[in-house]
């Protein structure tokens, strides 16, 4: 006798936020899998405080601290809190691990490691956190 174990696996779609027309159907391009958790990921690392009207708690924890001296201490909190935000907004993605890094003190290079829940396909999403003037 033999058992069968099926898989639950889910696709993600979103729609893309470059709202492009697809050639054919002349519908929205969509982004799936791993490219949808992608650009909510980077999504939520921009989102600044006031920019999610009704909810000023969706705001990223990078910006608290611009103007903060980028040190050992500071890399910890900032990957902590990074942490903490996407664990509670983005749960299609289980976090591995943060590195974040400045050379520049008006940008951050933030790389997350990761691993697509329901997928069980590895995400490195890396991207540069720029203060425009």
């Amino acid at each position: 006798m033999s058992t069968t174990i099926t898989r639950n696996t889910r696709s993600y779609v979103d729609v893309d936020f470059q709202f492009s027309k697809h050639p054919e159907s002349n519908n929205l391009t969509l982004k799936t899998n791993a490219n949808s958790v992608k650009q909510s990921v980077i999504h939520l690392l921009m989102l600044r405080e006031g920019d999610k009207p009704f909810h000023p708690e969706i705001s990223s924890p990078v910006f608290k601290y611009w103007f903060e001296n980028f040190s050992v201490v500071e890399k910890f909190i900032v990957e902590s809190e990074i942490k903490k935000y996407l664990n509670l907004y983005e749960p299609r993605i289980e976090i591995n691990s943060i590195v974040v890094s400045s050379s520049n003190p008006n940008e951050m290079d933030c790389t997350i490691l990761g691993t697509i829940i329901n997928l069980q396909q590895p995400i490195t999403i890396n991207t540069l956190i720029e203060r425009i003037r």
